[in-house]
């Protein structure tokens, strides 16, 4: 009887051991440690549940590193297409809020006659030069703080002042344009092609929102909008064409040369200014 009693007393421990086990391993899994496993010391039918529910939180931590390397790209893709903040405010409430922006500089620049590059060169080399000029702008433009807002075939449109505050943003745009000109005359050096970029830049209130369901699009949308792409088709090959707005906040930073009343496309005449150099 003793002998019977300590072995019942053994296997009931055992027993309530092994349920003890698999009660803090269910425990575990659905607080979502999915590395917790039971241990197995013995080979009867609650170690094949346990062997069980090992097998099942593999199966679960590998379909959930899957699913968090999915997670991942998709948020790296949606951060490449979309500023960080606007990315954020998308993914947390699944749309982004439209915003009146009362003062932001927006910055167009386009390559003159480039389209007669593709009677010349191979398409391969004209989309890598499109390619490898249009990755140094966004370094420029990501250095300066502003936003690149999007390409257009040839063109390539920026803004500062979207996303971050200051009042510093016509400067750092006109900072921008100067260092894409150089980075258009380094390339047509190197590629030895007559490649050559107008710019306009102007400041004022704009609308910024994300538009499209399957491809989302980060724009802005006002006159002022209208009024720098004006700006850049009025503007000469390498040169950066201002407002008169534009003049009046970088021109104790620039010096800039005065054009006259320049007439743009329906619209009447404006004053215009070339920004020629940096102050000494």
């Amino acid at each position: 009887a003793a002998v019977g009693g300590t072995l019942a007393l053994t296997t009931m421990r055992d027993l309530l051991r092994a349920i003890a086990a698999l009660r803090i391993g269910a425990e575990r899994l659905g607080q979502g440690d999915l590395e917790h496993r039971i241990p197995v010391h013995a080979d009867d039918e609650l170690a094949t549940v346990a062997r069980s529910f090992n097998e099942m939180a593999e199966r679960l931590r590998e379909r959930s590193a899957a699913i968090e390397e999915q997670r991942l790209l998709s948020e790296s893709l949606l951060r490449n297409i979309l500023p960080d903040p606007v990315a954020e405010e998308l993914r947390r409430e699944g749309r982004v809020e439209p915003r009146y922006l009362p003062d932001t500089t927006i910055l167009f620049a386009d390559f003159v006659d480039f389209t007669r590059l593709f009677d010349e060169l191979s398409v391969d080399r004209v989309v890598r030069l499109l390619d490898q000029m249009f990755t140094e702008f966004d370094q420029i433009v990501r250095r300066y703080g502003l936003e690149q807002l999007k390409t257009i075939g040839d063109a390539y449109m920026c803004a500062g002042g979207l996303l971050e505050e200051g009042a510093s943003h016509p400067v750092d745009t006109v900072m921008a344009a100067f260092e894409i000109i150089e980075a258009v005359e380094r390339h047509a050096a190197a590629e030895a092609l007559p490649l050559r970029v107008r710019v306009g830049v102007h400041p004022g209130p704009v609308a910024m929102g994300v538009v499209g369901i399957d491809k989302f699009a980060f724009d802005v949308w006002g006159d002022s909008v209208n009024f720098a792409a004006r700006l850049e088709a009025a503007s000469e090959p390498n040169r950066i064409n201002l407002s008169s707005s534009t003049y009046l906040r970088v021109k104790d930073f620039f010096t800039c040369e005065y054009r006259g009343r320049i007439a743009i496309k329906e619209d009447r005449a404006h004053d215009m200014y070339f920004a020629v150099d940096l102050h000494p």
